[in-house]
C-alpha cells in the first residue's frame, strides 16, 4: 500500500527545492488532511492553486516526485480510474 502522506511530503519538499519555494506554500494545503486519510485520498486542489503542467512535466524532468506521479503509482484505490488517467494525460504518459 502507498504511504501517501510520505508521498506528499516528499512531492512538497520536491516542489521547493525544485521549482519555487511559492508553488511548495500551495502545495501544503494538503497537510491540513494529514490525520484524516478518507479525506485526503480525495483531495483535490483547486485549480488556481494546482501548478501548471508545464511546472508538472518540469517538477518530472528533474527527478522530483509530482502530485500525478503520486496518483499514478499509488493508483487505485486510493485514487481513482479517472484521476489516474487525468495524472496520466498530465504527464503525457
Amino acid at each position: 500500500m502507498c504511504d501517501l502522506v510520505a508521498e506528499l511530503r516528499r512531492c512538497e519538499a520536491d516542489t521547493a527545492n525544485l521549482l519555487t519555494s511559492g508553488a511548495a506554500k500551495r502545495l501544503a494545503n494538503w497537510r491540513r488532511y494529514e490525520n484524516d486519510l478518507p479525506e485526503l485520498n480525495s483531495l483535490r486542489p483547486a485549480s488556481h492553486t494546482r501548478p501548471t503542467s508545464t511546472a508538472r512535466w518540469e517538477l518530472q524532468q528533474k527527478g522530483g516526485r509530482s502530485l500525478e506521479q503520486i496518483v499514478i503509482d499509488c493508483g487505485n484505490p486510493p485514487f481513482t480510474d479517472d484521476d489516474i488517467r487525468e495524472a496520466r494525460a498530465t504527464l503525457g504518459v
